[in-house]
């Protein structure tokens, strides 16, 4: 079971298509223009704690398999296909409490996605983005929990840009990729636990086991032990000029983003 407490976090965005529906709300949908003004911090606050009690509480007691599952949906959901009825449902959403804040947020996140102005939540952590994407109460808006996903997603792929160039790096060097493991274990505690939840349930240890290893892929052999016969360095003291495999011909770095 996955623990739940106090969790806010979001899986990796795909470009499943959905359609989005529009919901009743308390008020009448505002024709608001993009704002160019900050979101207000302090009802940002309360609409983040709200947010991440519901989605606890939805999500509590779930087993890792269910709850990737979920997120899956969530995700189909938030990334609907943007089409003229699609756009036109999700930008008449309102916010619950429709208050002024929280209306200029959500036609924020709506000029956003329309390509008209920058990313309102740009700036937010990655637990504060997770609580947005994963919000089914509606108080953010389905444009809003799309902005926020997408902010997301923009951090790790830079992440992602940049770990793979240093494990490159790493791998042409010492025929190692011990440091890149170390990287990697290090970003994924630091991720949202709904986040860590997308990974595989035997991630964490799997990188720790490679980790301790310490494989040398030149030599074929753990640590600073000698080549083993038919290895990279083997073949090269063999046969000299040989290039050594490319690293992303030998290894899987990470899970797909979908």
């Amino acid at each position: 079971m996955v623990n739940l407490s106090g969790i806010s976090a979001r899986p990796a965005a795909d470009a499943t298509t959905a359609t989005v529906q529009s919901k009743p709300s308390a008020a009448p949908a505002a024709k608001v223009a993009a704002p160019t003004e900050k979101v207000t911090v302090s009802t940002l606050a309360g609409r983040l704690s709200a947010a991440g009690e519901h989605t606890a509480a939805r999500l509590q007691g779930m087993d890792h398999a269910t709850l990737q599952r979920q997120l899956e949906a969530d995700v189909r959901k938030v990334f609907y296909t943007l089409d003229p009825a699609n756009k036109a449902a999700a930008a008449s959403e309102v916010p619950t409490p429709a208050d002024d804040a929280s209306i200029k947020s959500a036609a924020a996140a709506t000029a956003f996605i329309a390509g008209k102005a920058p990313n309102p939540f740009a700036g937010l952590s990655r637990e504060q983005l997770s609580t947005i994407s994963h919000d089914e109460s509606g108080t953010f808006t389905v444009n809003e929990r799309r902005a926020a996903e997408h902010q997301a997603n923009k951090e790790e792929q830079a992440w992602r840009s940049q770990v793979v160039a240093a494990a490159m790096n790493e791998y042409n060097q010492t025929g190692k990729m011990t440091r890149f493991f170390t990287s990697v274990l290090d970003h994924f505690n630091q991720l949202p636990a709904l986040e860590q939840a997308t990974y595989p349930e035997d991630y964490a240890s799997d990188l720790q086991a490679k980790i301790k290893l310490d494989f040398n892929y030149f030599n074929h052999a753990p640590g600073d032990a000698d080549p083993t016969p038919g290895s990279l360095a083997d073949l090269a003291q063999r046969r000299p000029g040989a290039q050594p495999a490319s690293l992303f011909d030998m290894l899987g770095l990470l899970p797909d983003a979908k």
